[in-house]
């Protein structure tokens, strides 16, 4: 009730400024935010829905084995066609909970029984990912269901690195990053301009951006691990610095909101802030993570917070037991990094506080 009462005096601020030019429709506004707040309040339950899908998807694997559907590679690739458009259809007809998790379920049956058919016709598996991706872009376009929706933006980052790992390819995991962190950035900076590009992108919008960020974080698994991939430890660099690079950018704004006009205290803020992350140039991983906090933190994304947060006490504890150095060097390093994280602290809290008395 309280953030209906918000908009409300938001629209009459509006409505002021603007003059008797301003209109809007208080009725579908109001009805509007009651299903976005409803949608937010399933979110969990969407969540345990997904646990829900993949049990039902193991279950109904078994009765199809007992049908010996697996015997017939056109049925299969027949009955994923059926089951993914079935799904689609259902998502663009119905918005109800129980049919956006069956319509899931299916979803990502109808694509699992498309790629064992298609393998059983020893298709190059290339092709077949790269179908796959064809697949999950249309759904993305077609259907803004929640679940679907982030299903999909998952179903392509993972079939990104498939192409990877299956060819041997593993530079290109720092162009994985560096493009899943562009994305992000991207779809977070730039957040009003998809909730009012119309309602279908709107939708899209909260999926999408959580589906970019487990996107990242996949990548970032594949780095951030030894002998995972088996990379070259000197072009690590290249990733962080596309991270390093978006975190420096952010420190724009956040000058702006703690009101600082001085070039000097500007050039001191640049000046901590590269230092703080200086230490993270050879680790991507930690970068990532860091920035995946920040964007997050920008557009008060709860979830993405969570997150980025957990993922990066990950990393920092990976990292650390990784080194190849001594107990001391080791320790050296960690209090030297936490000694300038700490008068970072200090000094952004200083100038909040002089802001808050002016």
């Amino acid at each position: 009730m309280d953030k209906v009462k918000e908009i409300k005096t938001l629209l009459d601020t509006i409505g002021a400024d603007e003059g008797p030019s301003f209109s809007y429709d208080e009725n579908a506004i109001k009805t509007e935010y009651a299903k976005q707040h409803r949608r937010r309040s399933n979110l969990v339950i969407k969540v345990l829905s997904v646990f829900g899908i993949l049990f039902a998807t193991i279950a109904f694997f078994g009765f199809l084995a007992l049908l010996g559907i697996y015997d017939s590679e056109l049925g299969m690739l027949l009955l994923g066609s059926i089951l993914i458009t079935l799904s689609l259809l259902l998502n663009v007809k119905f918005d109800t909970l129980i049919i956006d998790t069956f319509g899931a379920s299916i979803y990502v049956l109808g694509i699992v029984l498309i790629v064992f058919g298609l393998a059983s016709f020893d298709l190059h598996e290339d092709l077949i990912t790269l179908l796959v991706i064809s697949i999950a872009l249309c759904s993305l376009f077609i259907v803004q269901n929640y679940i679907v929706s982030f299903i999909s933006v998952l179903v392509i980052a993972s079939c990104f690195l498939v192409l990877i790992f299956s060819n041997d390819l593993f530079e290109l995991l720092h162009f994985y990053l560096a493009f899943y962190a562009l994305a992000l950035a991207y779809c977070s900076f730039n957040e009003s301009l998809f909730l009012t590009s119309g309602i279908k992108m709107s939708k899209v919008y909260g999926p999408l951006r959580v589906g970019l960020i487990f996107s990242l974080l996949f990548g970032l698994v594949a780095v951030g691990i030894n002998q995972l991939a088996p990379l070259s430890q000197n072009l690590n660099w290249t990733s962080s610095l596309v991270h390093i690079l978006i975190i420096l950018y952010l420190v724009g704004p956040i000058t702006k909101t703690l009101g600082v006009d001085s070039k000097t205290t500007k050039i001191w803020i640049y000046a901590l802030a590269g230092l703080t992350l200086l230490p993270t140039l050879f680790a991507p991983s930690i970068s990532g993570a860091l920035l995946i906090v920040l964007l997050s933190f920008r557009v008060h994304h709860k979830t993405g917070l969570g997150i980025g947060v957990v993922a990066l006490i990950y990393f920092i504890i990976q990292y650390y037991y990784d080194l190849n150095l001594t107990l001391l060097v080791k320790s050296m390093l960690l209090f030297s990094s936490g000694v300038v994280f700490l008068l970072f602290y200090i000094f952004l809290t200083k100038k909040s506080r002089g802001n808050e008395k002016v």
